[in-house]
């Protein structure tokens, strides 16, 4: 899927001076907001069309986002991506040099914990000019290598949240299969007065 990109940013490429950062949110039960550059990095909450940058003038926005500089953030994996929906796996290290990860990790059940990961593009002037959405998804499991001090978050995306039993399909005939005794399955599905969510409750 190509992605379009703003004006300051085709800019900057183009005078190759450039640089990436990555914004990492892990929504732990106290959420944690970190990135890689070397110092915290606030996302204003209005976009300013007509500049073509984040519109960080005072008074122009209510509130902002802060990422906290961190060198805890160790290593984001590469990810693919393709034509078909499926379910894609990444993962995040982290320093556990620090006890303030690990303990978030021993002490609560972050199974299911939503993480973002965002990479912004900095210019020569160490403005932000623009982001783009890297990775989206839910803790599946984690690691904690007490050698290396390193916390492996290991993620799937938004997909794996979709849910399905084996076999199974919104038809009547396999409707059937699992419950011979309904013999009106779908018939009142349209008279349904509230909207079915998928995924995640």
């Amino acid at each position: 899927m190509p992605r379009g990109l703003s004006t300051a940013l085709q800019n900057e490429i183009a005078n190759q001076s450039i640089r990436p950062i990555a914004l990492v949110e892990i929504k732990f039960p106290t959420i944690q907001r970190i990135t890689n550059h070397y110092k915290d990095i606030t996302l204003a909450e209005y976009w300013d069309d007509a500049l073509g940058l984040w519109d960080d003038r005072l008074g122009n926005w209510d509130a902002g986002t802060t990422y906290e500089a961190s060198g805890h953030l160790l290593k984001i994996s590469a990810k693919t991506e393709s034509s078909t929906l499926n379910v894609n796996n990444f993962s995040l290290k982290l320093s556990a040099v620090d006890s303030a990860f690990t303990s978030i990790i021993l002490n609560n059940n972050v199974s299911n914990d939503e993480i973002a990961i965002d990479i912004g593009f900095m210019n020569s002037n160490e403005q932000l000019i623009d982001i783009f959405n890297y990775a989206k998804g839910f803790i599946d499991s984690f690691t904690i290598d007490t050698k290396t001090a390193v916390i492996t978050l290991n993620c799937t995306s938004h997909f794996g949240d979709f849910s399905r039993v084996s076999g199974r399909k919104t038809n009547e005939n396999s409707h059937g299969r699992f419950f011979p005794n309904d013999k009106e399955s779908f018939e009142f599905s349209a008279e349904a007065i509230k909207d079915l969510k998928w995924g995640r409750i």
